[in-house]
């Protein structure tokens, strides 16, 4: 298995497959739950779409952290309080912990798929999308292809670790048995 950071645009020109996962990452302003739908009937093995900027809680102030920090397991919650503090200014949705724990099942229930290649894609392919493929590909103990210019968000990185663990999950070599 290999596991790739791709730009948006590049996605569009590849063909589906059932061997090949996708985690889609949007920008909260794109219309991005239709799009995802569509990625869902394309015809590839797996899909998860989700949509926050590369920015941190930091970004958002004491009272924006502290949403982040207490709420931020429960994705619906979050939203609430966070559009009550900033209202429709959408900058506010930073990575939480909800993605995190969406991102770490889907990766763990790809271990006992047919799954060949993970495709994580983001609008330029080098800092969501590379940060979530390297903790991937570390997760599966997998090859990693990143773009280049990639760069790490830290933040997003330290939120898996902290929410789904850092360590190795123990894949099963796939056996035959003989007739």
């Amino acid at each position: 298995m290999i596991v790739s950071a791709v730009k948006t645009g590049e996605l569009a020109g590849l063909v589906p497959s059932r061997n090949a996962a996708v985690l889609r990452i949007f920008d909260p302003t794109d219309a991005w739950k239709a799009e995802s739908a569509g990625l869902a009937r394309a015809g590839w093995g797996a899909n998860l779409s989700l949509a926050f900027w590369d920015m941190d809680a930091s970004a958002l102030g004491v009272r924006g952290r502290l949403i982040a920090r207490l709420w931020g397991r429960h994705r619906a919650m979050f939203e609430a309080l966070a559009g009550r503090l900033f209202e429709d200014d959408i900058p506010w949705r930073p990575f939480i912990a909800a993605d995190a724990v969406d991102i770490a099942a889907f990766v763990d229930d790809l271990a006992g798929k047919d799954i060949t290649e993970v495709l994580v894609v983001c609008r330029n392919g080098r800092g969501r999308s590379s940060t979530i493929g390297r903790w991937i590909s570390r997760r599966l103990g997998v090859a990693f292809q990143g773009a280049e210019g990639e760069r790490e968000s830290t933040f997003i990185r330290e939120t898996l670790d902290r929410v789904a663990g850092a360590s190795t999950l123990k894949l099963e070599p796939t056996l035959s048995r003989a007739a």
